[in-house]
């Protein structure tokens, strides 16, 4: 989960680098615990270099409170 890589979900700290370590660690399925999740910057999901990469909830429903320009989440594909 994103928790695992520091993310607190609270709503007030600054969960963005949390959840951009999270994703470039290619773990193919992100998992967000049930909680607000407040990001200043987009999340870039590069697939070229993660592979597949899914965004999930468990438990419960995650918000992320985007806090900056936008997107909250930037997918970067490829033609492969």
């Amino acid at each position: 989960t994103v928790r695992d890589f520091g993310a607190l979900g609270d709503g007030v700290a600054d969960d963005t680098t949390a959840i951009q370590h999270a994703i470039d660690q290619r773990m193919n399925q992100v998992i967000f615990e049930p909680g607000a999740y407040r990001i200043t910057r987009p999340i870039v999901i590069d697939l070229a270099k993660t592979g597949f990469t899914s965004l999930s909830g468990s438990a419960g429903t995650a918000k992320i409170l985007m806090e900056g320009p936008g997107p909250a989440f930037d997918f970067r594909g490829s033609h492969e």
